[in-house]
């Protein structure tokens, strides 16, 4: 499952993170402490169908982690191409917390083009929060780029 930070608390780490479907355990404390950093599941906020082409708005994101024969693996982002010699593990858009000031940076992660979600996870709780990344023209410069157009990028592997 993709975990991360609360989008509007401070504090915690500022990765995602992908957890497994079966944790274990060693020894813990039962409760809710505040001194303590949080996890929260992460939901996709993706509206008006943009970029992809079906509704994923509040649904549950799942993660996978990838493993290659090769020795080094780079996302590239704005590129749904590798660069010669690279092998493409898969493509798609590149996404992270939104930038309004009210919310909590995260990293940027690249979501394949063939989005999927965890199924009966919509429950729209808001936690961690996952939004298309665009593009803002001035010192980033258009072209090449587009003001307002969704980032692609592209996972790679040599």
């Amino acid at each position: 499952y993709a975990a991360g930070k609360h989008w509007n608390f401070g504090g915690s780490g500022s990765n995602l993170l992908c957890l497994p479907k079966n944790p274990e355990w060693k020894e813990y404390t039962e409760g809710d402490y505040a001194w303590t950093g949080k996890l929260y599941g992460v939901e996709y906020e993706i509206g008006q169908n943009k970029p992809y082409p079906n509704t994923f708005h509040n649904k549950d994101t799942p993660c996978a982690v990838c493993q290659s024969k090769r020795s080094a693996v780079l996302m590239v982002p704005g590129k749904v191409t590798c660069y010669d010699r690279w092998h493409k593990e898969f493509s798609g858009y590149l996404m992270s917390q939104s930038s309004t000031n009210d919310r909590m940076p995260s990293e940027y992660i690249c979501v394949d083009e063939m989005l999927e979600y965890v199924p009966g996870g919509d429950a729209d709780l808001n936690e961690a929060l996952l939004y298309p990344v665009e593009a803002v023209c001035g010192s980033l410069k258009c072209p090449p780029y587009v003001n307002g157009r969704e980032l692609t990028c592209v996972v790679c592997s040599i």
